[in-house]
């Protein structure tokens, strides 16, 4: 049975991420009426980030050089470290669980929301990065969809297309866990036209980038 697994990060109930990661969603579940459909709003129900708890037990198993997930689940040892590690493990069963992985991501402040940030470090454990001799790891063959929302433009050729460092962080911090071999980034972008008024000549554009967002989030979601 075909999982997908939905994430959300925007602070905006209202918002563009949110809006066309819904949209992959619903297409995907017509797709596959008889799929699981995992949906969790890392804003409204934020991951701790990672503590010294977590750290203590990753560095374990880094000495250790584990790299076999069974081992890794029961690798907490104190009070604290347990209660910290079945935070990160339910994070890290879903994906997993999951055939799919649709993410909706805003810019924030040319990066990711710190949302985001704190689910993938704590899904981001040693078993999970792929093997060096292989390129493989036990979340590789996943499909990935990126949905973002950029306030301006960033793509090539615009003046700010150096300072976009959501896309490159997370094709390097994704590669590190496997998760691009199937990995694609649908943008949305100059979404501030909306309520900047120096930007308001680019509202068309916006309507533009978001309308063609939506239809391959519909198109990929049929996959």
């Amino acid at each position: 049975m075909p999982t997908l697994l939905h994430l959300d990060s925007s602070a905006r109930p209202e918002s563009v991420s949110r809006q066309v990661s819904a949209e992959f969603a619903a297409a995907w579940r017509t797709a596959n009426p008889t799929g699981t459909h995992i949906h969790r709003d890392l804003t409204a129900a934020p991951v701790p980030h990672v503590d010294a708890a977590q750290i203590e037990v990753v560095t374990r198993l880094e000495t250790a050089g584990i790299r076999d997930l069974g081992q890794a689940r029961d690798a907490a040892l104190t009070a604290e470290e347990k209660g910290s590690w079945a935070l990160s493990w339910e994070l890290i069963e879903e994906v997993l669980a999951a055939d799919t992985v649709v993410i909706g991501l805003p810019m924030y402040n040319f990066s990711v929301p710190s949302a985001f940030k704190a689910w993938f470090d704590r899904v981001a454990i040693p078993p999970v990065i792929v093997d060096p001799a292989t390129g493989q790891g036990p979340l590789s063959g996943k499909r990935i969809v990126v949905v973002t929302a950029r306030g301006g433009a960033y793509g090539p050729g615009t003046p700010r297309h150096g300072s976009d460092f959501q896309e490159p962080y997370l094709r390097a911090a994704f590669a590190m866990v496997g998760l691009c071999d199937d990995l694609i980034f649908l943008h949305s972008e100059m979404t501030k036209s909306g309520h900047v008024p120096r930007l308001a000549e680019f509202r068309e554009t916006a309507a533009g980038s978001l309308k063609q967002a939506v239809e391959s989030a519909r198109a990929a979601a049929r996959r």
